[in-house]
């Protein structure tokens, strides 16, 4: 029966979740950002990526069209512009709500790709977005305002990315998306698993920044450690002296700051 009702609370949780925006105030990045003093010769608050993400779904001028809250890049020869945002973590990713500009310049919003991404297993996953698996929930080619979209079924990543497929500015007022998370502890090396959490790299240390340390009496008691530290990117797990020590991400973009140790194991949270 203990079972059964934590099963029962457990799936109300997940179906609770699909009507929460899990894009709310997320880490957010995109290819480059649109200065007007660059391009009209003034100054106003404008373009960060950010502002896809902040709740506001004001789509034209405010403060009396002295700012311009929407992300918006810069348009740079022979580069294909795009925005993303980092979930935190793996979810099944259901609907994505799209808000553009109403007031001009629908352009912006036209000739894009909307990719699902789980990420690789990677001290900095978001210079690795294009090794990791990509689900392509969506394309739009026409100008648009506002679009709901659906992803396809079994669509799971951590990363959502808006990418033009031409050289032309990309403009987001607002994103929304739903979905639930994937709900496992179990750990895996294999990318678009739907029971991973993590990645793991056995065998060897991760040299980035420490969180803090704890006695851990198994990998997976580890790595659930981390998972509940929003602050926690990779979890390192100490065999012979049963330790855990979470660590955040490492800044230098790549993979060499993982070194060999044959008593230790890396987990990357995904």
């Amino acid at each position: 029966m203990y079972q059964y009702l934590v099963g029962l609370l457990f799936s109300l949780f997940c179906c609770g979740l699909a009507d929460e925006n899990i894009a709310l105030d997320k880490p957010t990045k995109m290819s480059s950002i649109y200065d007007p003093n660059i391009h009209e010769g003034r100054h106003y608050v404008c373009c960060d990526s950010d502002y896809a993400v902040d709740g506001n779904k004001s789509t034209t001028w405010v403060n009396g069209r002295q700012d311009f809250i929407c992300a918006n890049t810069d348009s740079i020869l022979n580069q294909h512009e795009w925005w993303a945002v980092d979930l935190q973590r793996v979810y099944s990713i259901e609907n994505i709500h799209l808000f553009g500009r109403t007031d001009c310049c629908q352009i912006s919003l036209s000739n894009f790709d909307v990719d699902v991404i789980w990420p690789t297993c990677s001290c900095n996953q978001w210079t690795n977005l294009d090794e990791g698996k990509v689900y392509a929930c969506h394309y739009q080619a026409a100008e648009t305002q506002r679009i709901n979209i659906t992803c396809p079924p079994i669509t799971r990543g951590r990363f959502v990315r808006i990418r033009r497929r031409d050289t032309l500015a990309l403009g987001i007022c607002e994103i929304e998306i739903y979905g639930n998370p994937i709900n496992s502890f179990l750990e895996s090396g294999v990318p678009g698993s739907n029971k991973a959490y993590a990645c793991g790299n056995t065998g060897n240390e991760y040299l980035g920044p420490i969180i803090g340390t704890s006695v851990a009496y198994s990998r997976i008691q580890c790595t659930s450690n981390c998972i509940t530290d929003s602050r926690c990117s990779a979890a390192e797990y100490d065999k012979t002296k049963n330790v855990c020590t979470l660590k955040s991400q490492c800044m230098n973009g790549n993979q060499s700051s993982l070194v060999p140790n044959i008593n230790k194991d890396v987990f990357f949270i995904q």
